[in-house]
């Protein structure tokens, strides 16, 4: 098996005078990125893309580098369900607009729960209780994640790609984060003190800060940090295991 030297500099001899933008998706260790930034040509473009804000930081030249990307807007939300699961969005637009409301209108999370829905449809069954189930999050928090993010020949569950996260937190911040599933309010935003209480220790910022640095938790201002829908959901399932 070639040493990663010796992937790195093959790399680099296929992209030698060629220009092009690289896209390296769903990065999880910087090392890993930085041997793309290592191997690509002067003449081409690099985007790297990952969940994990300490990667990022490691491998952007400059702050200015980093784009967080934001959730959809709602109008963006609809067309992507309706592309997704039209007969749905048709027949059921309200809850549907309810529906994306409760998952905040993040792409992975639409994806899922679209395809779910556009499968219920094609079966001619009922899809209220569908909807009901994934605004609740069971629904998607269990149901296999979209094609592109297939790993070794399996399609995980979108529960397995979050755990990539929770999985790298010490025992204590992975309890901590599956408590704040368990009293999370919707918006589910907390502040420290909330947080305190929940927790039950001294001082939350350490545990904030290993939350935040691992995209488990998102500043929103004024000291409150704000947990996205889907990462409710995974928290939850988190305090049955």
């Amino acid at each position: 098996m070639p040493t990663a030297e010796q992937v790195v500099q093959h790399l680099a001899a296929l992209l030698r005078h060629k220009r092009m933008l690289l896209i390296v998706d769903d990065v999880w260790d910087a090392g890993h990125g930085a041997l793309f930034q290592h191997a690509r040509g002067s003449d081409c473009g690099l985007l790297i893309t990952t969940r994990e804000p300490e990667v990022a930081e490691v491998l952007a030249a400059t702050p200015e580098a980093i784009y967080t990307l934001p959730v959809l807007a709602s109008e963006d939300a609809l067309k992507l369900l309706r592309i997704l699961a039209p007969e749905v969005v048709q027949k059921y637009p309200d809850e549907c607009r309810e529906l994306l409301e409760d998952l905040e209108c993040l792409p992975l999370a639409l994806h899922v729960a679209g395809r779910l829905l556009r499968a219920e449809q094609k079966l001619d069954w009922g899809v209220t209780d569908l909807l009901k189930s994934i605004r609740e999050g069971a629904a998607v928090i269990s149901a296999a994640a979209p094609m592109d993010r297939v790993e070794k020949g399996t399609i995980p569950t979108v529960a397995a790609l979050l755990q990539k996260s929770t999985d790298r937190l010490d025992p204590q911040s992975r309890d901590c984060f599956a408590f704040l599933g368990a009293f999370a309010p919707k918006p589910a935003t907390f502040d420290l003190e909330a947080m305190k209480q929940v927790w039950r220790v001294e001082d939350p910022r350490p545990i904030v800060r290993k939350l935040v640095a691992r995209g488990l938790l998102e500043p929103v201002g004024d000291s409150r940090f704000q947990m996205h829908a889907l990462l409710v959901a995974h928290a939850r399932s988190l305090l049955t295991l």
